[in-house]
């Protein structure tokens, strides 16, 4: 058995599950998506981040864990708040006043639902076929830009 690499540290796989728990979609019926698989996922995503992404990333989950500190303001960092507290304190920084931690936040939400809708389980859910939809939009394009060819 071979023990899979992390391009990101225990902390910042931690933060990447704290923020999954409370950023995946909670519907009843709906698939889940375990929050280990999401974090895999994101952890995966960093190696292929250009070079300056891949390093500032786990400073951004690290601003993300202890701002709860100061932003929150919050006496625990984020990882370890309640599930409640935490998507309040995601909350905060999705509608915060400095572009930055808006920034942050939505990349990082971003990355986790890319892995929750790109997952087969959920996939088949909403009735969404991607070699389906691949070829509706190829004809559409060869329709309307055929003449260009």
């Amino acid at each position: 058995m071979t023990v899979r690499k992390h391009n990101l540290g225990p902390w910042s796989r931690r933060t990447l599950r704290a923020l999954a728990e409370v950023v995946l979609p909670h519907v009843a019926g709906a698939p889940e998506v375990s929050t280990a698989e999401v974090v895999d996922f994101v952890d995966d995503w960093v190696f292929y981040m250009p070079r300056l992404f891949r390093l500032l990333f786990p400073v951004g989950l690290m601003l993300l864990e202890l701002g709860a500190f100061v932003l929150g303001p919050s006496l625990v960092p984020f990882s370890f708040m309640s599930e409640k507290r935490r998507a309040r304190y995601v909350n905060s920084w999705v509608h915060a006043g400095w572009q930055l931690r808006r920034d942050l936040i939505k990349g990082v939400k971003g990355l986790v639902l890319v892995k929750y809708y790109s997952d087969p389980k959920v996939c088949a859910y909403l009735g969404y076929q991607v070699e389906e939809h691949v070829q509706l939009v190829t004809a559409e394009r060869l329709k309307r830009h055929g003449h260009e060819l």
